[in-house]
């Protein structure tokens, strides 16, 4: 009951407090009504008053899109050098793999010459080892020559190589045959970044990696260059980055190198900011706005955010002279950051008055809505 009094009240006192003033035009005319408000003690209560300073300290700010992206340093990307079908997949995307885990197994009618090889030369190693160890017995005996030794010793060193440069091939190939099939192992810790295979595909020899291996406790924030900004942005320059997935998080760095070549697809530069990622918040793909702190610093007026109204597509505030001279002031920002919006107008001077708090009530009253 007290807070229906309370508002009923302050309902008329806000209309006591407007008056209408009138104006002759030139030329007779008909006269206008202004409506005018005056700040009474009810309406002190609710808003708040900000004194503009002219600031000195913040640079202009570039907003730029962008996205996460993995270390492109810190990554294994398997291409299959030989074409075969995929009898199985062992992780999904976003998987943290160890090094040695199984992640593909691969049967190819490329390999069968190679494992044929390879059973070969591994018998032709057990029979010559034999074959050693019988001539090394009657070596002791007196009976076998020097000339023995040495031809039972080669026939082993030969073996042997044949079988490591079978391997050496199947290195290439990115992995180990076993039970008859080619066996690809991750070559380090990390998370499956990309994966572009499934059970049963048929593979060729080349094309896009089957799958790649980031380590995501360091990323990149690919940030877009469009031509009109190449020459705002250089390596070096301070950044500020928010993202959709963490809104009121954000990230510091700097520009760490910015590409040569317009991206293709994009038709923009990148501008490659490296970020420490130890806690995993930023993940490949993410959308990002990155601020990036120009060089030069500009002396401008500090608008706060609270006492800022949007309307008709323009910005406005409410200068405050006196409890009943208010006025609407339209402005163009020149930038803005987190807190305030910048801006240089000959009708805003620094120590100047601005309603904070509450300022769309005010702004409402004096176009009469």
């Amino acid at each position: 009951m007290r807070k229906s009094i309370i508002f009923i009240s302050f309902i008329i006192a806000l209309g006591v407090s407007s008056c209408n003033s009138s104006k002759e035009s030139n030329g007779g005319q008909e006269e206008e009504n202004i409506k005018k408000t005056c700040l009474n003690d009810d309406l002190k209560k609710i808003i708040s008053t900000e004194t503009i300073r002219t600031s000195v300290e913040n640079k202009e700010i570039l907003k730029l899109t962008g996205s996460v992206s993995y270390d492109e340093d810190k990554v294994y990307k398997f291409v299959p050098l030989l074409s075969g079908v995929v009898q199985h997949v062992g992780f999904s995307l976003g998987d943290y793999v160890k090094k040695g885990q199984i992640l593909l197994e691969i049967s190819s009618t490329d390999l069968n010459d190679m494992v044929a090889g390879l059973n070969e030369a591994e018998l032709k190693l057990k029979i010559a080892q034999r074959q050693l160890s019988a001539t090394q017995n009657l070596y002791a005996d007196g009976v076998a020559s020097d000339k023995e030794i040495l031809e039972a010793q080669a026939d082993v060193s030969n073996a042997q190589f044949e079988i490591k440069k079978t391997k050496a091939s199947l290195d290439i190939f990115g992995g180990n045959i076993e039970k008859g099939v080619l066996v690809i192992r991750s070559k380090n810790d990390g998370y499956i970044v990309e994966k572009n295979i499934v059970n049963g595909q048929q593979i060729e020899a080349g094309g896009e990696p089957l799958f790649v291996i980031g380590d995501l406790s360091r990323v990149w924030v690919k940030a877009n260059v469009y031509t009109g900004n190449i020459s705002s942005v250089r390596r070096g320059q301070s950044v500020n980055i928010e993202t959709t997935a963490y809104p009121n998080k954000h990230f510091n760095g700097v520009i760490n190198r910015i590409s040569n070549v317009v991206d293709p697809n994009e038709r923009v530069l990148k501008a490659i900011i490296e970020l420490d990622n130890q806690d995993l918040l930023l993940r490949p793909e993410m959308m990002a706005t990155i601020d990036v702190y120009l060089d030069h610093q500009v002396h401008s007026m500090a608008i706060p955010h609270n006492a800022v109204i949007f309307d008709n597509e323009a910005y406005h505030l409410i200068k405050y002279n006196n409890d009943c001279d208010l006025e609407v002031v339209d402005f163009t920002p020149s930038y803005e950051d987190n807190h305030y919006y910048y801006v240089s107008d000959d009708h805003l001077h620094d120590g100047d008055r601005i309603i904070g708090k509450n300022s769309l009530l005010i702004y409402n009253r004096l176009i009469g809505r």
